[in-house]
């Protein structure tokens, strides 16, 4: 029964996130198809991004200059790159997802639609009586710094061409995300 109560508590939680704008809607109907399974749930995810930081020396001191959820024009990127403390990082980060099964075999089932989908680096991450949680993340990544201390070491053609490259990643994902749903709906 645990597993039951802490499914209706992380839908709860989701349909308040939902209803807030706290979610990434282009996931909502994969997550609300994994949701609507007997054996899963989710409890965490993020539709990818590309992210410009500024790193004051770790954990704590980074701070958030640019996020988007989406391919970003080129003019809404520049207007968030401005001198900075420590060191400038432009970031694409890939889909992830959290989701809980209820039992290891159900578990299983799903890397496996997962790894046939291309979402390479999923895995089971915790194992308990009550639940299996599992990590969806695929291999789409790049971490570049850019400059430090107020100076952008790199010319603009460059910047222009990681943002191009960051948004080719944003499309595959989209694309990986798209055949998981897919896979999703034929296996359960």
């Amino acid at each position: 029964m645990a597993f039951e109560k802490q499914k209706a508590q992380a839908l709860n939680n989701y349909n308040a996130s939902a209803s807030c704008g706290d979610l990434d809607m282009q996931m909502k109907p994969l997550l609300d198809s994994i949701n609507s399974l007997k054996h899963f749930y989710t409890t965490s995810s993020c539709i990818g991004r590309i992210v410009l930081i500024e790193d004051k020396g770790g954990k704590g001191k980074i701070n958030t200059l640019g996020k988007w959820h989406y391919k970003p024009a080129i003019n809404e990127f520049f207007k968030v790159l401005k001198p900075n403390e420590g060191i400038l990082w432009f970031k694409y980060e890939s889909p992830i997802m959290h989701v809980v099964a209820k039992t290891i075999d159900s578990a299983k089932a799903l890397m496996d639609v997962c790894r046939h989908s291309g979402f390479k680096r999923s895995g089971i991450q915790s194992v308990k009586t009550e639940r299996i949680l599992c990590e969806i993340l695929s291999t789409e990544k790049i971490d570049v710094p850019l400059g430090e201390n107020g100076e952008i070491h790199v010319s603009f053609d460059y910047l222009r061409f990681l943002l191009k490259q960051g948004g080719g990643k944003f499309d595959i994902s989209q694309n990986k995300l798209k055949k998981l749903h897919e896979k999703i709906l034929k296996t359960f």
